[in-house]
Formats: C-alpha cells, sequence, structure tokens
C-alpha cells in the first residue's frame, strides 16, 4: 500500500507540474509580444522625435510638465487642438494656473518674513506674468518648428503679450504680504524699452527690479537665472520663492521654494 501510494503522488506531481508549464507559455509569449510592441512603438517615436503623432495627448502633456518628456523642437502634429482647447476653449490653463498661484500665495502667506534684509519673490515674464499665446496661435499651437529669434522678432514689434491674470493676482498679493517681486527675464536688454510697454500696458508696477538678460549672451537660461539669484543673495536680498513656467526658470541651487506654472507650447533646456 506505500508503495502504491508514493507511485500515485509521484504522478500526481507530475501531472500538476505539466500543468503550471503549459499554464505559463502563453504568458511568456504575451510577453514577448508586448515587448515586440513597446519596442516598435520607441522606435517609431524616437525617429519622429515626438513631433508627428502621440497616442494621447493628455498623457504627453503630463510628462511635459513633469519633466519626463523634454528637449522636443514641436508639439505633436495631433495635438494642435488638445493644446487650443486646454489653452483657449476649456478654460483648464487657467484652472491649473490658479491652483498654483493659490499654493504659492499660501505658501507665502504662511512664512516668517525676515526683518533684517529684503523679502523676494522671482517672477519669470513670458508665460508666467506675460502670454506669447499669441504669437503660437500663430504657428499651429506650438506644432510648427519656428526659428529660435523669430518670437524675439515678433516681440520687437511692439506686439500685445497679455497678461495672466493668476500670476497677476499673486503679484499684487504678494506686494500686499510686504515680499518684493523680482521679474527675471530672459530677454536681451535689447528689448527693455518694449518690455516695459508690455508691462505698463498689463498692469505690472512696483517691481523691485526689472532684471533682463545681457545682449547676445549665450548662457543657458538655467545657468544665467542661477547666477543672478546667486548674486541677489550675496547683497543680502531673501528669496522666499521663485515662479516659471519651465523647469530652467527654477533648477540650479534656487533658495525658497519654486512654483512651477504649466506650458504645453515649448520646451526650454535646464
Amino acid at each position: 500500500m506505500k508503495i502504491l501510494s508514493l507511485s500515485l503522488l509521484f504522478l500526481f506531481a507530475a501531472m500538476v507540474s505539466q500543468g503550471r508549464s503549459s499554464a505559463s507559455v502563453p504568458g511568456i509569449i504575451e510577453l514577448l509580444k508586448s515587448e515586440t510592441i513597446f519596442a516598435n512603438e520607441a522606435e517609431i517615436l524616437e525617429k519622429e522625435q515626438l513631433s508627428i503623432n502621440y497616442h494621447n495627448c493628455r498623457s504627453w502633456h503630463l510628462g511635459v510638465e513633469t519633466s519626463n518628456i523634454i528637449n522636443f523642437d514641436t508639439v505633436p502634429k495631433n495635438c494642435k487642438e488638445y493644446v487650443k482647447d486646454y489653452l483657449i476653449t476649456s478654460k483648464q490653463y487657467q484652472y491649473d494656473s490658479k491652483t498654483v498661484c493659490k499654493e504659492a500665495y499660501f505658501y507665502a502667506k504662511g512664512l516668517a518674513l525676515k526683518n533684517d534684509t529684503v523679502n523676494v519673490w522671482i517672477f519669470d515674464l513670458d508665460d508666467t506674468l506675460l502670454s506669447s499665446i499669441p504669437y503660437y496661435a500663430q504657428h499651429g499651437y506650438g506644432t510648427e518648428k519656428v526659428n529660435g529669434g523669430d518670437y524675439w522678432l515678433w516681440l520687437g514689434t511692439g506686439a500685445s503679450t497679455p497678461v495672466l491674470p493668476e500670476t497677476l493676482h499673486l503679484y499684487q498679493n504678494i506686494l500686499e504680504l510686504g515680499i518684493e517681486p523680482i521679474i527675471l527675464s530672459d530677454r536681451w536688454k535689447l528689448w527693455s524699452n518694449v518690455t516695459l510697454a508690455n508691462l505698463k500696458a498689463a498692469g505690472v508696477s512696483n517691481w523691485k527690479h526689472l532684471i533682463l538678460k545681457p545682449n547676445n549672451s549665450k548662457l543657458r537660461q538655467a545657468v544665467y537665472k542661477s547666477k543672478v539669484r546667486n548674486s541677489l543673495v550675496k547683497k543680502g536680498y531673501n528669496i522666499v520663492g521663485n515662479i516659471g513656467d519651465q523647469w530652467a526658470d527654477l533648477v540650479e541651487d534656487t533658495p525658497g521654494r519654486t512654483f512651477k506654472l504649466p506650458n504645453p507650447l515649448y520646451y526650454v533646456p535646464s
């Protein structure tokens, strides 16, 4: 009886083993097929450099805002209507900006400001305080590749750059809290008069400093802005906050807390 029982046990174990083996085969085949699909998609997207198509524009936008999708030249062509709807039709851009600015205000309101120095908040300019949407609307909402200098030439004509209301509201609240705004822009000093006219038309005033980039400077935006911030700290300013629409506005040893506004139109390398 013991020998018979052992035989049955071995037979049962073999049957279970065969069952498990056969059940695992479809999983392996599925995995191989899945990896092949992802590899092909990655190859296609690499060739297209994300400029022709993207399966889900909302997911693409999330990747941009979280700095997971970087170094893209243009918005994916099939995302033109998504970007237009996001910025203008649906007002989602305004709602998202309001959320960021509200959190920035709550943070600033809770600060214990220093009494022996000047407490300042850094504001980026283009697509933070002033909007470049009128320009990019002429270029497929970022889906068309444009020369880097075209925007500055457009700006030099005195083109209208409307204020972004949520950031302006934060700017005014910051002033009321006793924190002085510093506007730090990568616009060249060449555009000083145009910039002053833009700010006046937008209702932006009472800044501590308006800092523009030296003409023909070739410093990357992140490096240039970091140098300016470090210089301000050395001069005794207490930088309590920094807000911008690009990660390049916010990285490289930024004092205080940083706040990133949405911008699906273009990417500035950090």
